[in-house]
This record gives structure tokens, sequence and C-alpha cells, in this order.
């Protein structure tokens, strides 16, 4: 039933404990030959199949793609829970959307002890959760609570591909500042803007309601209300932005809790959305060298964090180049990391990213040419200051022609 056909051993003793303790998944009317995951596990649903066993505790991606007529997949469609020791969840699959959903019946309380009840019987046709892949899950949502799961996942439960979006009423749009258009340093900063944040340029479209991931909101490197003297301070280290945004958290575990789970919603459930709000909180812990060494903490951890979650990038993201805004962003993190004093956390990151991917980053510490001195050569014919100043009667009457022979 799983994708991965080798074998997978468990210690007796392990096995008879997660019987006892795991929790169990029923899932109920899923198509034969529906693509049907749970983590980093992925199974091909077969006649006998009533769901998973032995899940062990904490955060969970349970996720279905239906099969078409001629045999390609649909986008896959999911949820995340945070399991409990011993807990019964109960699934159906919705026909017309084509997904799973909470159980449509009068009394599900009662289902659930029937279940428990009849556990024995119905295990044979549970799959056991693949524990290869334990150790995996556990270095990406190790820090996962059951608050950040409530907090962060859509209202309506279901995480699609991407999220349904409609257009925004015309009294709803955005009209500007008024005298904005007349204010130079307003159009300076929406131009800073625009080359921080692509996404400005998109067309003005919000989600349906309850169907988008509900992630924290992100501050902006360049605030729309900065001076025009502060524009190049926000943007060459971000400082402010990172302290607004552990501040809206409340503590660095919840912005790493976020973070992971972000990350997982991309990784199993393919969520556009997460992997965008993934970027953008990397593109801005990675521009500030103060907040490194004012939140040392908070980058020890995002550091780890890192270190596990970049080895799953999509293929596109792998590619150690200068238009790959991740691994750009990622050199600037090690940068800032070794001149904010986390020199063990940077060379831990990096050794790991050049064994994993095959990333290295050469001359890391050397000076960035863009900011470097800029030196023009005047002409050689072109006399020097001094001489002029002497040919215009400025200079003394010492007959000493002096350094420069004038």
């Amino acid at each position: 039933m799983n994708k991965d056909n080798s074998s997978m051993n468990m210690d007796p003793q392990l096995a008879l404990r997660l019987l006892a303790d795991g929790a169990v998944l029923v899932v109920a009317g899923v198509p034969v030959g529906t693509e049907f995951g749970i983590d980093l596990c992925a199974y091909t649903i077969g006649p006998e199949f009533r769901g998973v066993k032995m899940i062990p505790p904490g955060v969970h991606y349970v996720w279905c793609a239906s099969q078409g007529l001629y045999g390609d997949a649909a986008p896959r469609v999911g949820f995340v829970h945070y399991f409990h020791p011993n807990e019964i969840l109960v699934r159906e699959w919705d026909k017309d959307l084509e997904e799973l959903r909470p159980r449509q019946i009068a009394e599900p309380e009662v289902e659930r002890d029937r279940i428990r009840k009849n556990l024995a019987q119905l295990e044979k046709m549970l799959a056991a959760y693949d524990y290869r892949y334990v150790c995996p899950w556990k270095d990406l949502t190790g820090s996962v609570t059951e608050p950040c799961v409530d907090r962060c996942r859509p209202t309506l439960g279901t995480i699609r591909t991407n999220i349904e979006l409609q257009s925004c009423p015309d009294a709803d749009r955005p009209r500007g500042e008024p005298g904005a258009a007349s204010s130079s340093g307003s159009k300076r900063n929406a131009a800073i803007r625009l080359l921080l944040d692509e996404s400005e340029l998109l067309p003005n479209l919000k989600p349906v309601e309850g169907t988008a991931p509900r992630f924290s909101a992100i501050p902006l490197r360049v605030p729309h209300d900065a001076l025009p003297a502060d524009v190049s301070r926000h943007a060459m280290d971000c400082i402010a932005a990172v302290d607004n945004l552990i501040d809206s958290f409340g503590s660095s575990d919840a912005l790493i809790e976020e973070l992971q789970l972000a990350y997982v919603f991309f990784l199993v459930g393919y969520s556009v959305e997460s992997l965008a709000h993934w970027r953008k909180l990397l593109g801005l812990l990675a521009h500030s060298e103060a907040a490194v060494s004012k939140h040392r903490l908070t980058y020890m951890k995002y550091s780890e964090v890192l270190a596990h979650q970049l080895p799953y990038l999509p293929e596109e993201l792998m590619v150690p180049s200068p238009h790959n805004s991740v691994f750009k962003d990622v050199r600037e993190l090690l940068v800032n990391l070794h001149e904010g004093g986390l020199s063990v956390s940077a060379e831990r990151l990096r050794k790991r990213l050049e064994k994993k991917l095959g990333w290295y980053f050469e001359g890391l510490l050397d000076e960035d040419p863009e900011d470097q001195p800029v030196i023009i050569e005047l002409p050689e014919a072109q006399e020097s200051p001094i001489c002029i100043a002497a040919s215009a009667g400025y200079a003394d009457n010492s007959t000493d022609p002096g350094p420069y022979g004038c």
C-alpha cells in the first residue's frame, strides 16, 4: 500500500506501545485508486483500506488526490490535525468536492465509541503509520503546538494547493493616501516597496472567506510612512521590522511554530500561499545583522529549523544561483549570523547545506562588491586641482615646485 516498497522493521515493544497509545484515522467512502497520504507517507487506496493506525501524538497533515478517467491525479486537498493519544478521528469522502470532510452524522461520538469497541476487527483494514518517517517529520514539526494549529489552519479546515480568490468590489479597492500623487517622497517609497515585494504588482484579489491559511501579518521592510532619509536604512538592515514581527508573536517560540507549520503546508499539501509566507519570513529575517545580535536565541533556533527544511525545497529552488532568491537570502543570513556573533550556528547550517544540497558559499565574508567605494579615474590630460589653483595666482612665491610639479 505504501509507495515505498522497502520493508519497515519496528521493535516489537515499540509496536505494542504504539498500538496501545497511537491515534487512529478512519476514512469512509474513498474511491479505489485515490492517492492518500499522511505526512511524508503516501498510499494508494485499495478496496480494503479504511484508514491509518498507530499515529504518533502531535500534528499531522492528511491529504487526498482523486484520480481522473485517464489516470491523472487532481491537486492535493487536505487538512491538518493535532492528534492526541488514543484519539479516533473519522472522515468521509465528499463525492461532489472530491475531498475528505468531517463525518456528517447525527451522533459522531456514538460512532467513535463503536469503532473503539470493534477496533480489533477493524485493524486488518488499517495501514500502520510508516515509522521510517517519524524522525524526519519530527524534525520538521517538533515545535508546533495545538494552539498554533488552531490559529493557522483555514476556518473551513480544508487546505488546497491554491486558495479560491475573488475580486474586490470597487468600493474596497485601494485609493492611496490623499496628496500621495504629488509627494515625491511617497513615490520613492512606493518604488522601494515594489522592489522588495513584487506581490504589490499583482491584481488586488482576496481569498474566499474561510479558505486561506490564517498566518500572521508580516511587517514591511520599509514602512509606508518612512521618511526619505530612513528608506535606505530600513532596506539595508530591517531590525525595526524584525522587532515588530517578534513582538507580534509574543515569543520566538510562536514564530518558529508558524515557520514550521507554513513549510509543511507547502511540503505536503503543495500550498502555494504557505510557501510564499515562508519565503517572506526568510526574506525578512535574513536581512538584519542587528537582529541577530539582539535576538540570538531566536536565530539559533531558526538556523536549526532551516537546516531541516531546506533539503526538501522544490527542484527549481535548489539551484545555487544569484537568480534564486532563496539561495541569496540564505547566503545573506549566513553572513549576518557570522557578523552577529553566531558563527557556530552559521557553520553548522553551511556544512549541512553543502552536504545535502551542494550549496557552496565561497567568499562568504568577503566584502560585497556592491558595498565597496566606486573609484573614478580622471583623464591623464586633466590638470589636478592644485595645479589649477597655482596657475590662477593662488600659489605662494616659493620656487619649490612641490610634489605635483606646479
